[in-house]
C-alpha cells in the first residue's frame, strides 16, 4: 500500500490471517486478500500488529505514494510506521473486493482483482472513494501461505505533489510499475542506477552477485569493476560497452530496454537488460532499472541446437557433395558398358558370317551386360539400405552348397587370366540359418575385387571357417578371401568402405570400378550383426576377413533341408508353366531358360489372357504361373487378386511367382499382398528362379 496515503484506524483489528486455510481450497485465498487488506490499512501500530509476520522477508511492494517501490520487508516497516503516525483524521473501508486466483505452482498462487478504498470521517460522510487495482502472489514457506508480492495502483490520471490521497499513478510511478511488471519474478538480481549521481540501488539482491553493497546503495564505478572481475575474457569488452553510463541514456532513447548475454568465468550464463525509470523534463533519461537473470540452461541449449544446426549444414553438404560424385561416376561407369554394348552389337552385325569374330563380340557384350547389370544392382541395394528398406531373411541354408556355388561362379573369370581360385572350408555345423543371398553378395563382391586387382597368373583363395561363441546354439562363420594382387596403401585402407572410394581410378590403374561395392558390404555386414576386416600391402596383396554369427539348424531343420534338396531335383521336368510376359524378347528369354530345364512353357501377353487361358484349361493344367507386374490391358497385381477368387480352388490356388524389374520393399511387398507366393527380379537368374519355383511344386 502506498506510503504517500493517510489513513486512521478506528480500532485495534481483532481478525487473524489465517493463511495455511489457503492449503484446503482456492476460494479461501480471496478471504486471506480481503484479511490482509484490512489489516493493512486500518493498522495503528506495527509492532503491535505483528504484520511483519504474514509477509516473506524478500517481498516486493508496489504503490502509489512517494515510496512506490520497497526493496525489502524492513524498507517497508520503515515508511509504514510514518504512514500509522499520519492517520487520524478518517478510516478506511474495504468494499466490491473481486478477485480471480490461479495457481502457478504447488507453492505459488497469484491472486488480482480490483477493490475499493473508502475514506469516511468521524460522521460517516465519505471524504474519498479510491478504485484499486492488484496483484498478490503467495509463496507456501514452512507450511504458511506468505505474501511475496503486493501490488497496488490507481488507474488513469496523473498524482500531484503532495497529495495526501492519490486517486492515480504519477507517470514516473507509472513507469517503475510497468518496468518491473516486464522484469518479473525471472530476475534474480535487481538494482536502480541514477546516471546523473552514479549511485546504484540495490532493489533485489541475490547469492549469485556477490556484491559488497552495504544500506543498499553504493558508487557504480567499483561496483562495476567487482562485476567486470567475473566476467569470461571473450565478453569484458562487450561488457564494458554495454554498461557503458556516458552513452547509456543516448542508446536508451526512444527505447522500452535493451539487453545482452554474458558469460561468466565459471561457464555460466546471464542475461543483463536495462530499462528506463526516470527523465527529466528534457525526456533524457535519468535513471535506470538493472536486472540479471540467469540463462545458463537456454543459453546451452541454444548452443546445442546451433550444433546440431552446424551438423545438419555439414551433413546436407555432404549429400550433395555425395550426389554429383554419385552421378559422375554412374554417367561413366553406365556409359562405360553402354558404349561397349552398342559398338559390339554394331560390329557383329557387320560380320554376321565371321564366326571367330562373331563368337568374340557376343561374349564382350555378355560381360558388359553383366558388368551393367551387377552395378545397376549395387545402385539398387544402396538405396535400399540407405533407406532402411532392405531385410534380413535367416532361413535353413547348406553351408557346404552355398560357399561352392559362389566360389564357382568366378572360376571361369580366373581361368580367363590364368588365376588360381580355391576353396577351403572348416565346417562345423553343415546347415545354419542365415541370408544366404545377402551373405553370398558380401562374397561376390570380395572375390570379385580380388580377382580384378590380381594380376594375370596369381592365386586367390576363399577360407570358410566356423568357431563356436559365447551364445549357445551360434557360431561365428569367418570367411577370409586372401589373393596376392596389386594390394592397397594404409590410408586408403582406412576408406576403403565408404561409397565410392577408389585409390585408382580406371584411368590410372586401367581397371573399372566404381567405388560402390565395397560400401555395400559394409553395410550388409553390420545389418547381419558382423563384422569385417582389411589387411593390405601395396604389391603383395590383400586379406579379406568377414565374421557373422549364425544360429546352428536343428537336427530336424537340417533333415526336412537335406529331404527338399532330394526331393527337388529335377523336378521341374515336364512341369507346364504359364508364363504371362508382354515383352517379346523377355519372353523368348525365359521360354529358352524354362526349357532346358525341362519345362513345358505356354505364354500369355497380358494379365488378361493369362485369366482366359486359365479359365479355359482344366483345374491341373498349369502347374505355376510366372508373372510379370507391368502390363497393358491387366497388369499383374490385378490378375493375381482376379485369380485367387477364382470359384474353383484348384485355379485359385494355383502359385504365381512374379518375375519383375520392380525390385524395392514396398514392391516385394505389394506383390505377398496381392497373393502371389514369391518374387524373383529381373534380369532372371536361373540360379534363383529354379529353387524358388521348386518350393512350390
Amino acid at each position: 500500500m502506498a506510503s504517500g496515503e493517510t489513513w486512521k484506524l478506528g480500532r485495534k483489528p481483532k481478525i487473524i490471517l489465517d493463511f495455511q486455510a489457503g492449503e484446503k481450497r482456492m476460494d479461501d485465498f480471496k478471504k486471506l486478500t480481503e484479511q490482509l487488506l484490512k489489516i493493512y490499512i486500518n493498522a495503528d501500530s506495527v509492532n503491535d500488529l505483528g504484520i511483519e509476520n504474514y509477509f516473506d522477508e524478500n517481498i516486493s511492494l508496489i504503490g502509489t505514494g512517494k515510496h512506490e517501490l520497497y526493496r525489502n520487508l524492513h524498507e517497508f516497516l520503515e515508511a509504514f510506521k510514518f504512514d500509522v503516525k499520519r492517520r487520524g483524521k478518517i478510516r478506511i473501508e474495504v468494499r466490491n473486493l473481486h478477485q480471480e486466483e490461479e495457481r502457478l505452482d504447488d507453492d505459488h498462487v497469484l491472486a488480482y482483482g480490483t477493490v475499493d478504498f473508502v475514506g469516511l470521517f468521524k460522521d460517516g460522510s465519505s471524504c474519498f472513494e479510491m478504485e484499486t487495482r492488484f496483484t498478490v502472489i503467495y509463496k507456501r514457506t514452512n507450511g504458511k501461505w506468505l505474501v511475496q508480492h503486493l501490488h497496488q495502483s490507481a488507474p488513469d490520471l496523473e498524482q500531484m505533489d503532495g497529495e495526501e490521497f492519490p486517486l492515480t499513478l504519477g507517470k514516473q510511478v507509472k513507469k517503475t510499475r510497468q518496468a518491473l511488471q516486464g522484469l518479473g519474478t525471472a530476475y534474480y538480481h535487481i538494482s536502480r542506477l541514477n546516471l546523473k549521481t552514479k549511485k546504484v540501488e540495490l532493489v533485489k539482491r541475490s547469492r549469485k552477485m556477490d556484491l559488497d553493497i552495504k544500506d543498499n546503495i553504493a558508487d557504480w564505478d567499483p561496483q562495476f569493476k567487482i562485476i567486470e572481475s567475473i566476467i569470461a575474457e571473450p565478453f569484458v569488452q562487450k561488457y564494458i560497452d554495454f554498461f557503458d553510463i556516458q552513452t547509456m541514456a543516448a542508446r536508451l532513447h526512444n527505447k522500452e530496454s535493451m539487453s545482452s548475454e554474458f558469460k561468466k568465468k565459471d561457464g555460466s550464463w546471464f542475461l543483463s537488460m536495462v530499462v528506463p525509470q526516470s527523465y527529466d523534463k528534457n525526456g533524457k533519461v535519468t535513471s535506470v532499472l538493472i536486472a540479471n537473470r540467469d540463462v545458463t540452461e537456454e543459453k546451452l541449449r541454444e548452443l546445442r541446437q546451433e550444433e546440431e544446426l552446424r551438423e545438419a549444414k555439414l551433413k546436407a553438404e555432404c549429400a550433395n557433395k555425395a550426389k554429383s560424385s554419385f552421378l559422375f561416376n554412374m554417367s561413366h561407369d553406365i556409359r562405360t558398358p553402354m558404349n561397349a554394348i552398342i559398338g559390339y552389337a554394331d560390329l557383329a552385325s557387320r560380320h554376321l558370317k565371321e564366326t571367330e569374330k562373331l563368337s568374340r563380340y557376343l561374349e564382350t557384350i555378355q560381360i558388359c551386360g553383366e558388368r551393367l547389370l551387377s552395378l545397376l544392382s549395387n545402385i539398387l541395394d544402396l538405396a535400399r539400405i540407405e533407406n532402411n528398406k532392405i531385410e534380413m531373411e535367416y532361413d535353413v541354408s547348406n553351408v557346404h552348397e552355398n560357399f561352392e556355388n559362389c566360389v564357382a561362379m568366378f572360376q571361369q573369370l580366373a581361368e580367363s587370366k590364368n588365376q588360381t581360385l580355391s576353396l577351403t572350408e572348416q565346417i562345423m555345423y553343415p546347415y545354419v540359418y542365415m541370408d544366404a543371398p545377402h551373405l553370398s553378395e558380401i562374397c561376390f563382391n570380395i572375390i570379385s575385387n580380388a580377382i580384378k586387382y590380381t594380376n594375370t597368373g596369381g592365386t586367390i583363395s576363399c577360407d570358410v571357417v566356423q568357431k563356436s561363441c559365447e551364445k549357445d546354439d551360434w557360431c561365428n562363420m569367418i570367411i577370409t578371401i586372401t589373393d596376392n594382387g596389386i594390394g592397397m596403401s594404409e590410408d586408403f585402407q582406412k576408406h576403403i568402405f565408404e561409397i565410392f572410394e577408389r585409390e585408382r581410378n580406371s584411368t590410372v590403374s586401367h581397371i573399372e570400378g566404381n567405388g560402390i561395392g565395397m560400401g555395400i558390404t559394409k553395410k550388409l555386414v553390420d545389418l547381419m550383426d558382423g563384422s569385417i576386416e582389411v589387411k593390405s600391402k601395396q604389391g603383395e596383396g590383400s586379406i579379406f576377413t568377414v565374421t557373422v554369427p549364425c544360429r546352428k539348424a536343428s537336427k530336424e531343420d537340417s533333415m526336412m533341408k537335406k529331404k527338399s534338396n532330394l526331393r527337388n531335383k529335377n523336378c521341374l521336368n515336364g512341369a507346364r508353366i504359364l508364363l504371362v510376359e508382354d515383352n517379346e524378347i523377355n519372353t523368348e528369354i525365359a521360354t529358352e531358360l524354362l526349357m532346358e530345364e525341362g519345362c513345358i512353357v505356354e505364354t500369355a501377353n497380358d494379365g488378361a489372357a493369362c485369366i482366359d487361358m486359365l479359365e479355359k484349361a482344366d483345374a491341373d493344367y498349369y502347374k505355376m504361373i510366372l508373372m510379370d507386374i507391368q502390363m497393358p490391358v491387366m497388369n499383374g497385381y490385378d490378375a493375381a487378386l482376379a485369380i485367387r477368387k477364382m470359384k474353383d480352388t484348384k485355379k485359385s490356388r494355383i502359385p504365381i511367382i512374379a518375375m519383375t524389374a520392380n525390385v524395392f520393399a514396398e514392391d516385394i511387398q505389394k506383390v505377398l499382398s496381392v497373393g502371389m507366393n514369391a518374387h524373383v527380379t529381373k534380369p532372371v537368374d536361373m540360379n534363383i528362379l529354379v529353387p524358388t519355383m521348386m518350393k512350390y511344386l
